[in-house]
């Protein structure tokens, strides 16, 4: 078959994975999307952009990754893994609202109260979420398993994270998200994808040994340990210094909330391209 209908019938296909996620996500969400396009509401539109990326970064990470068997094999593996990372997608929604912003309804949050900052933080951890799991799909030895194992260690992260954020900064993540401050959010939201940058980096090695993999997570945590406090020190003494950074985001200073979205990113953008995390093993 030529390599032209071959790219169709994925984008065929990718299509449809997408349509079914637009679904998918309405159902679990609980609201239409076109009816809050209608009344101007940017939070859950913000929130589904973060969705809609993680499922391309999956459909991407799934066709990239190594074949080697028949087409129709190939074209299989590619919707099941789609699927999988649907489910898992939607499975974020829950562990978001149970476990990492518990202390308040997010739906009442995004939905009635319009707040963009709790969008934020749903955006930056659908988008890292589907970094993670396109890095699972994409590699040599991934696998269904596999996939839900690193998604797994993915989430024990991000909570791990949020403790240690919160104890990092002068203010509470809930407190201030609760009381619609946008900036908390977007600033949570970028270190949330930074996150998951440097996960995708650590996932996307072909270990096939369990200790290899166990051993190159513990690196990619203790990086991340380091790296937040680093890019803070960072962010307020040399690229922004004279401002204070912190009570800038606390007074929902929105232009400060991106400041430290864009500096978190970046410098997990050059920890993604610039470091090696397998030379360690």
């Amino acid at each position: 078959m030529k390599p032209v209908l071959i790219s169709l019938i994925y984008l065929f296909i990718s299509g449809i994975m997408v349509t079914l996620s637009k679904f998918s996500f309405e159902k679990i969400s609980q609201y239409k999307l076109d009816e809050q396009i209608k009344e101007k509401n940017f939070a859950p539109v913000l929130s589904f952009c973060g969705y809609m990326l993680g499922i391309i970064c999956i459909l991407a990470g799934a066709y990239i990754g190594p074949s080697g068997m028949s087409f129709k094999a190939d074209l299989l593996l590619f919707v099941l893994y789609s699927f999988v990372g649907i489910l898992l997608m939607n499975f974020s929604n829950i562990v978001t609202d149970k476990f990492l912003l518990y202390k308040f309804s997010t739906k009442k949050e995004i939905i009635e109260d319009k707040n963009v900052g709790t969008a934020a933080v749903h955006f930056g951890i659908y988008t890292a979420t589907g970094l993670i799991i396109a890095a699972c799909v994409n590699g040599e030895y991934g696998g269904i398993l596999s996939s839900v194992v690193y998604y797994v260690l993915g989430m024990l992260f991000l909570f791990l994270f949020l403790k240690i954020y919160d104890k990092i900064i002068p203010y509470s993540i809930h407190e201030e998200l609760e009381k619609d401050n946008y900036a908390v959010g977007i600033a949570l939201g970028g270190n949330i994808l930074a996150i998951g940058i440097i996960l995708m980096k650590a996932t996307l090695g072909d270990f096939s040994d369990l200790r290899q993999s166990m051993i190159l997570y513990f690196v990619d945590l203790s990086s991340i340990i380091l790296l937040l406090p680093s890019l803070r020190y960072i962010l307020g003494n040399l690229i922004i210094r004279t401002v204070n950074i912190n009570s800038e985001i606390k007074n929902n200073n929105i232009a400060a909330g991106l400041a430290e979205f864009i500096t978190v990113v970046c410098f997990a953008l050059l920890i993604f391209f610039m470091v090696d995390f397998s030379s360690v093993v």
